[in-house]
């Protein structure tokens, strides 16, 4: 009887073990679904934003920062989508193209717009799927730019309809990756002038991890690792592949970065990781703010890069 004891508990130790593992696993896909879902990032009622350079503002153009605009509809891949264009230089051929992150909005491109507007570049804040006013995937989740990058091919052609030739890429958070998996894909990536990335999230495993890792989570870096395909299974999506960081460090074109070492979102790694992959010309702003906060924590030198660099873009 004393010899069964030792078998027991090893058999109990497996079973614990793997009862944890399958625990790990399961939460983070359930992570995974509601950081996908933007449930994740739904944020309870307060009082109304009124400075539009504060992310959660809501409002047009013309009301957040007094600038003309015009209502386009982008027919996407899967119907149309509501976009603002705030006009640029009169024959302008340089034209612009602001990406919002999950859980943001095309508001979100105020930050850049002052600039954007005083270059002269015409300005197309989109929506895509799976927002508000935007046709809904099937599954309505988001999948960092695998099937979004479609969206914003549609956006750029919108866009180009309106007499502009050549277009900067401005990417926040998770606009990065619909920016790079665009580069990856689409027929129209040599009309890409430059590419402005903010707190962009290039490798959608390594923000899973940096989560995981914030959350504290037993067994995490296995639980992560098995989640990946656990929802390809469950959802057809395998977003192991949603990691973009060669494709934009082999964009021949320049490229401004901004980056707070305090995001708990993304990690400012992954914009080291494109710092150091990079051949090409690359502007780089680490700030000590939290994800997207880079404008907030240096407002100064954010702005002068940012309106430097569309400076000296070529007319």
């Amino acid at each position: 009887m004393r010899r069964r004891w030792p078998r027991r508990l090893l058999v109990t130790a497996f079973v614990l073990l793997l009862l944890a593992v399958v625990g790990a696993t399961w939460f983070t896909h359930r992570l995974m679904v509601e950081v996908l879902s933007g449930r994740a990032f739904a944020a309870p009622e307060a009082a109304e934003i009124t400075d539009p350079l504060t992310l959660g503002y809501r409002g047009d153009p013309s009301r957040a920062l007094g600038l003309p605009f015009t209502e386009l509809t982008v027919d996407t891949p899967l119907g149309p989508a509501p976009a603002w264009l705030v006009p640029g230089a009169e024959q302008a051929q340089l034209g612009a193209i602001f990406v919002h992150g999950i859980g943001g909005a095309r508001e979100d491109g105020y930050a850049y717009l002052r600039e954007l507007h005083a270059a002269g570049l015409p300005t197309l804040l989109i929506t895509y799927r799976n927002d508000a006013g935007a046709p809904a995937a099937p599954d309505g989740l988001r999948s960092f730019g695998l099937t979004e990058w479609q969206d914003l091919e549609a956006a750029m052609i919108a866009l180009q309809a309106q007499g502009v030739q050549k277009v900067v890429l401005v990417g926040a958070s998770m606009g990065g990756g619909i920016i790079g998996q665009f580069l990856a894909r689409s027929d129209l990536a040599a009309d890409v002038a430059a590419v402005v990335l903010d707190a962009p999230a290039l490798d959608f495993p390594i923000v899973l991890a940096h989560v995981t890792d914030r959350l504290g989570l037993p067994l995490r870096s296995l639980g992560t690792r098995l989640a990946l395909p656990a929802f390809a299974l469950t959802h057809g999506v395998n977003l192991g592949q949603a990691q973009v960081i060669p494709v934009l460090a082999a964009f021949p074109g320049p490229v401004l970065l901004f980056h707070g070492s305090a995001d708990r979102i993304v990690p400012k790694e992954t914009s080291f990781a494109l710092l150091a992959a990079r051949q090409g010309q690359t502007t780089f702003l680490h700030t000590r703010g939290d994800h997207l906060q880079s404008r907030a924590a240096e407002p100064a030198r954010f702005s002068a890069l940012l309106a430097g660099f569309l400076a000296a873009l070529p007319r």
